[in-house]
């Protein structure tokens, strides 16, 4: 799990607002070479802490990394629900606009929401859904036109894959 570093001596993850135990939780499914033994780690720190989206965060992040991209799109939309209901904005992407929350407000649900809404576009990519990871990606980029998030360059990547197969969907008028 990358989510843990050390900055100036101390402990970082996601968000600011870990319960010590909960960091100590993460920490020790960091250590965890065995992805099985990981996951047990995670889904009980889950258990224990349901609306902590570090965990979530960590979860998906986990299935990512050992191709097991189908959970971790599931995962995904658990945590984009769960930062939805903390923010007080709805999950679903395509009827959020600039106004709907502070997207970029440093350590904030709605910031924890676009992370995760780059990770679907990602996954959905890797899954071989272009023209779905294009959507998201899209939106991604209106919620965060500074590209403060980093979902420009797999936006491209979306774009690129869309032309080889056929054209630029932009160009003709469809709408992704």
């Amino acid at each position: 799990m990358d989510n843990i570093a050390l900055i100036d001596g101390s402990q970082r993850y996601f968000s600011d607002n870990v319960p010590d135990a909960l960091g100590l939780a993460l920490y020790q499914a960091s250590t965890q070479t065995d992805p099985a033994r990981k996951e047990r780690l995670l889904l009980d720190a889950l258990a224990r802490w349901p609306h902590a989206l570090d965990t979530h965060i960590a979860l998906y992040k986990l299935y990512f990394r050992t191709a097991r991209y189908a959970a971790a799109e599931r995962q995904v939309w658990r945590t984009l629900t769960e930062a939805a209901r903390q923010g007080g904005f709805t999950r679903n992407y395509r009827r959020l606009r600039i106004d709907s929350a502070p997207w970029l407000q440093d350590q904030s649900v709605a910031r924890l929401y676009l992370f995760s809404l780059k990770a679907l576009g990602v996954i959905r990519l890797r899954r071989g859904r272009v023209m779905a990871a294009h959507r998201v990606l899209s939106k991604l980029l209106e919620l965060d036109p500074t590209d403060e998030i980093g979902g420009s360059n797999f936006l491209g990547i979306a774009r690129r894959f869309l032309i080889e197969e056929g054209g630029d969907p932009l160009l003709k008028g469809e709408n992704l």
